[in-house]
């Protein structure tokens, strides 16, 4: 088994050495190097090629954030642990917008070194073991290579749970249906907790559990038996009414129904489980665009900038994934723009934290878009949406985003997109 290449970054030789001796005796970890400067951590790392980088907060010259990030940006695969004297939520949250993965206050016990060093390690390591065997579908990168009458599908997804993800997905479909009038529909592939149905007030209709039984034969007939309608014209395949019945929907009949439903629709909009595994690889692989849903808090940031290292590794273009900020705010003590530097990414969207009335639209099963046209929440939804169609056909470029305004502005706007999008 490989042992786990460690280098020590610290300005005093006497904390360098004492973190050499905790751990020297350990049998799956070898100390690769020692830097005494943030200059020389870089050169260390670009020669030794460690796993771990122990890096020191405060050093002169450069520090331990800025040579963590252009460590980063060199070997994006590398797990840094800051360690620091200081125990400040600053420096802690600089420290992880640089891209640190682990965070220790000096004195720190053996124990907790060998465990942020283990759980580091496994983290990096397990990057390219995500990229398990799926089956590889040849994608439509632009819309003159796209097969007449296949819909676009656009994927929302994200790492952690209570992002918002489920509210997005609902809205924007809503947002295209209403500046296109063209058919859309929604596939809610969180089988086991899915709440797309929740959201669109439709109760307890047909769900995807009901192809089980055609798995063999999935049609599009089959499909708009089960399909359920919302009153904007959008048409939604639910998750299973149950967490057990989740457990006989194989990724083969969500694959087939999604292939099915290109032929049924214009967009696809798909809600996806947290996470990557091999339904939301096969999905993923199935998009036109991701949408990766992002929050103000360090978790989220986190695990967002650890979903983007995979989608590098799988080999994604940049172009395919867009980053949502969900539920901006000014109490985050984050800015967005220090989280997109984080990300390494610009924020395709920043979506304003409305908590009344997202609540509302959510307890009341009324879609933001559609109920609460001044909300800034919705708005933004809906910008987004006419930002979309102004990318994929270039009839819509004379149109401003800034023409979603208001209801009556907004009126213009369906009007120009309906007219536009039928040439």
């Amino acid at each position: 088994m490989a042992k786990i290449k460690v280098l020590i970054v610290d300005d005093v030789q006497e904390s360098r050495d004492n973190v050499e001796r905790l751990l020297k005796f350990e049998p799956d970890i070898e100390i690769v190097g020692k830097a005494s400067s943030g200059r020389e951590a870089i050169e260390e790392t670009a020669t030794k090629q460690p796993t771990v980088v122990l890096m020191d907060v405060n050093m002169p010259e450069m520090d331990g954030i800025e040579a963590t990030k252009t460590i980063l940006s060199q070997r994006p695969n590398t797990g840094v642990i800051m360690m620091s004297v200081l125990n400040e939520p600053d420096v802690l949250r600089r420290s992880m917008l640089a891209g640190a993965r682990e965070y220790l206050v000096k004195p720190f016990s053996l124990d907790d070194l060998l465990s942020g060093v283990r759980t580091v390690h496994q983290m990096v390591e397990s990057l390219p073991v995500q990229t398990v065997e799926r089956e590889v579908v040849a994608k439509p990168k632009t819309s003159d290579q796209r097969p007449a009458g296949q819909a676009r599908v656009i994927t929302f997804a994200s790492s952690k749970g209570g992002v918002g993800r489920s509210f997005l997905v609902t809205n924007f479909a809503i947002a295209l249906r209403e500046m296109t009038n063209q058919r859309v529909g929604i596939l809610d592939a969180n089988l086991a907790f899915g709440d797309v149905g929740l959201l669109m007030n439709l109760g307890d209709g047909k769900t995807i559990s009901e192809a089980v039984a055609y798995q063999e034969s999935i049609d599009d007939e089959m499909l708009d038996n089960i399909l359920q309608d919302h009153a904007s014209g959008v048409r939604l395949l639910a998750s299973p009414s149950a967490p057990q019945d989740a457990e006989v929907v194989t990724t083969a009949i969500v694959r087939d129904c999604l292939g099915v439903m290109t032929s049924m629709f214009d967009y696809i909009i798909v809600d996806t489980r947290p996470g990557f595994d091999d339904l939301n690889l096969q999905l993923y692989d199935l998009s036109d665009l991701l949408m990766l849903v992002v929050t103000m808090d360090m978790a989220a940031i986190k695990d967002a900038r650890q979903f983007l290292e995979i989608t590098d590794l799988l080999g994604y273009e940049n172009s395919r994934v867009r980053i949502l900020l969900n539920r901006t705010n000014e109490y985050s003590g984050i800015p967005a723009i220090e989280i997109g530097e984080s990300l390494r990414r610009d924020l395709w969207a920043e979506i304003p934290d409305e908590p009344g009335p997202v609540l509302r639209s959510i307890n009341e099963g009324v879609p933001l878009v559609s109920g609460t046209r001044d909300s800034r929440a919705g708005l933004e939804v809906r910008r987004m949406a006419a930002s979309y169609l102004k990318e994929i056909d270039p009839e819509l470029s004379d149109i401003a985003v800034g023409d979603v305004a208001s209801d009556g502005d907004k009126a213009s706007l369906v009007g120009r997109l309906r007219v536009a999008l039928r040439h």
